[in-house]
């Protein structure tokens, strides 16, 4: 009779355990379920794509559409502005235009060309005997022609400008001048109008350099622009 009760008991304990470990076993498996936050998706901008053709630049692309050159680059995240390649798109927000040129007539010819042909060994805002390069330099060969980036008129020439040696500046419309230094040679003077393209002096040594360089800037309101944005 002992013997029956202490197999009941066991019995018993036996089952009291089991209950608790199933109970317990669902607890930890049994999710608990919370309400999913809704996704937000982001609104479309509305605007448009613009594919870059064979010598366009971006401030091509922003006289073509009247949008701002820097904010063009600052919404399409450009980490390289001055490498943009044939084939890239472009996207160009509806709220950036404040008109719609032409876009033919825009694309005729570039509005700046490069004011000679050599390997540019010091570009935009890189350090230069401790100073910033407010423009580009290029490396050519000595009597290297120099020509006109864009058509305007001259309004400054200099034989020893401090630093730059004979020296050019032309002003192309009410925005924009573009400036030649460390020439050799200048073959204009100021009230000259000169056209795209033609010879304004050659490449030499003056100014503050070892090198035969052609020192070129671009500026807009006195301005100082990275070149690159705006040479094809």
């Amino acid at each position: 009779m002992k013997k029956i009760i202490i197999l009941l008991f066991i019995c018993f304990l036996s089952g009291l355990f089991t209950g608790c470990a199933a109970k317990q076993q669902r607890k930890i498996i049994t999710p608990a379920y919370t309400q999913v936050p809704p996704i937000k998706i982001p609104t479309s901008i509305p605007g448009s794509y613009h594919i870059i053709k064979k010598n366009e630049t971006l401030w091509k692309i922003s006289r073509i559409y009247g949008v701002d050159l820097n904010e063009l680059v600052l919404f399409n995240k450009i980490s390289n502005a001055c490498k943009i390649e044939v084939g890239e798109k472009v996207f160009i927000p509806d709220y950036m235009r404040k008109s719609e040129l032409n876009i033919n007539a825009a694309d005729k010819k570039p509005e700046f060309i490069w004011p000679c042909k050599g390997l540019i060994v010091s570009c935009f805002n890189q350090l230069k005997q401790s100073v910033k390069n407010q423009g580009i330099d290029i490396l050519a060969r000595p009597g290297d022609e120099i020509i006109a980036s864009a058509g305007g008129c001259i309004i400054f020439t200099s034989e020893n400008m401090r630093g730059y040696g004979k020296a050019i500046i032309i002003q192309h419309g009410g925005e924009f001048t573009s400036v030649y230094t460390q020439n050799e040679q200048n073959f204009v003077k100021v009230g000259d109008y000169v056209k795209q393209g033609q010879l304004i002096a050659r490449a030499g040594a003056t100014g503050r350099t070892s090198q035969c360089l052609v020192h070129f800037e671009i500026r807009k309101n006195n301005k100082p622009q990275n070149p690159l944005l705006y040479l094809p």
